[in-house]
């Protein structure tokens, strides 16, 4: 019996390409500017296909941390860690999330099933915080695993299974609904079902063989869920 969902917030909650595609090439270019370095090199640590203005499916700004993209960048800029969280920071509070449905009476309508949600994700807490802030989904949330909590970024499992073990569930009865690969990873990591949807940069092909199942998105979670009654 699944009590508990944890979902992942880019590419779940979210629209990823709708989100980030139309910012994340002229965020690489302003960096390259600002830096006096290649637009090419700070394209390659992101994951970016500057000639097509195109997220790469498996990307560093789809699959890594913040910190784990810092520590490739510092080096390649002259920026201290700092600098560049400042720079992040400021650039990524200005982007829209696109969600895919309106969160509030979705995420409540899960609630009045019984079910506690949670978010594990690979963003920093305070991105994290006002993404989801943004997007109404804080009151129905009872627990947030952010990158920066001291468990790991996925594809680790170690934020998934704080979030069971701090709310008092058997790892198996959790779903992490997410829509890469890292997810999938850290759901088979936990002991977790792992729920793939297909609002990311991977589609079904890609995700099918990691995941136990894969829905197209986050609204057909409900359908998926009477099937197991």
């Amino acid at each position: 019996m699944i009590r508990a969902i944890l979902f992942d917030k880019d590419g779940t909650f979210t629209d990823f390409r709708a989100t980030w595609e139309g910012w994340v090439p002229n965020a690489v270019r302003r960096l390259a500017r600002d830096t006096d370095v290649s637009p090419e090199a700070v394209a390659d640590i992101f994951g970016v296909d500057l000639l097509a203005d195109r997220i790469l499916p498996q990307g560093r700004f789809v699959t890594a941390s913040h910190d784990q993209t810092v520590a490739l960048l510092e080096p390649l800029t002259g920026w201290s860690a700092h600098r560049l969280a400042d720079w992040w920071d400021a650039e990524v509070a200005t982007v829209q999330q696109v969600t895919v449905t309106d969160l509030p009476p979705y995420l409540c309508a899960l609630r009045g099933r019984g079910l506690t949600l949670g978010v594990v994700t690979n963003a920093h807490r305070a991105e994290a915080l006002h993404h989801l802030t943004e997007m109404g989904a804080m009151p129905h949330l009872s627990r947030i695993v952010a990158a920066d909590d001291g468990f790991g970024p996925k594809p680790a499992p170690d934020g998934a299974r704080d979030f069971a073990r701090a709310l008092g569930f058997d790892p198996a009865e959790v779903a992490l609904v997410g829509d890469g690969l890292t997810d999938m990873h850290a759901a088979r990591g936990a002991g977790m079902i792992g729920v793939g949807v297909t609002t990311g940069t991977l589609d079904a092909a890609m995700l099918a063989p990691h995941a136990d199942h894969v829905l197209p998105d986050i609204t057909a979670l409900s359908g998926w869920l009477d099937g197991r009654i």
